[in-house]
């Protein structure tokens, strides 16, 4: 077997099959490889301090963050899978109340986390209170807004499968939540956090066939002016960036209050 090296910033790979070995340790790809490099490049450009990431999965991007210097500590539902000792991982729901006192950390992280609880705003409130005041909360989850899923919702009445699903022991929900772009600013916002920056973990090339729908869609924000600005959000809901968008968003939220 032939194995493929590849270099993204400082972080050198080497990828076998379903095996991606990362500062000497193996973890299994996924397909959060994209949105893990660009959130860990993100965060090599703020002060080092103390990071929550929730869910914490295998722990990759803990790993990640604990290789260039900021203090981890990890959560999740489900703790046995975790790969690394020397990070702190404590058992925890993002439906329930989080197992911190308030004001503990500097940055959270909630990757692909939102689609898979019961209440956002509930969760949301829940980072908003383990943060530090001008914490930054980071989350990604599936981008229910470009323009592909709006075209799925016309046509099927639902973006994704409507059959509920969770793992074997029912204590890992499927994609339950399907919140577009203006209901996690909402939710982001009546939890005291204000978006500071949106991107996409990468392009989508198979809806570009799309684009004459999105330059129709583009010029009615247009037409609706400032009046679909302040009421819809339409000039960040139907921005290139999203509404053209890959399948996740990465969203950094800054906590102000």
């Amino acid at each position: 077997m032939t194995a493929l090296k590849v270099t993204r910033g400082d972080t050198k790979l080497k990828m076998e099959r379903n095996d991606m070995l990362i500062h000497g340790r193996e973890f299994q790809i996924a397909s959060l490889d994209e949105i893990h490099f660009k959130i860990v490049d993100e965060m090599k450009t703020v002060p080092r301090g103390k990071v929550l990431d929730f869910p914490a999965g295998t722990g990759r991007l803990s790993w990640m963050l604990h290789n260039e210097g900021f203090d981890v500590t990890a959560a999740d539902i489900e703790i046995e899978g975790f790969c690394n000792p020397e990070i702190p991982i404590v058992e925890g729901d993002l439906d329930g109340r989080f197992p911190f006192a308030a004001g503990s950390f500097d940055y959270a992280c909630c990757i692909e986390g939102p689609e898979h609880v019961e209440n956002l705003y509930h969760t949301f409130r829940e980072f908003s209170r383990v943060l530090k005041k001008n914490g930054l909360f980071t989350m990604s989850c599936p981008n229910y807004s470009n323009i592909e899923s709006r075209l799925k919702n016309v046509f099927y009445g639902i973006i994704e499968p409507a059959e509920p699903y969770s793992d074997k022991d029912g204590k890992n929900n499927g994609h339950i939540s399907r919140p577009s772009f203006a209901l996690l600013k909402m939710a982001l916002s009546y939890a005291g956090l204000e978006i500071e920056t949106v991107a996409s973990e990468k392009t989508k090339v198979n809806q570009l066939w799309l684009t004459p729908l999105a330059w129709l869609i583009f010029l009615f924000t247009k037409v609706k002016g400032k009046k679909g600005i302040r009421k819809y959000w339409l000039d960040e809901s139907n921005s290139p960036k999203i509404l053209m968008g890959g399948n996740s968003l990465i969203i950094s939220a800054r906590k102000i209050r």
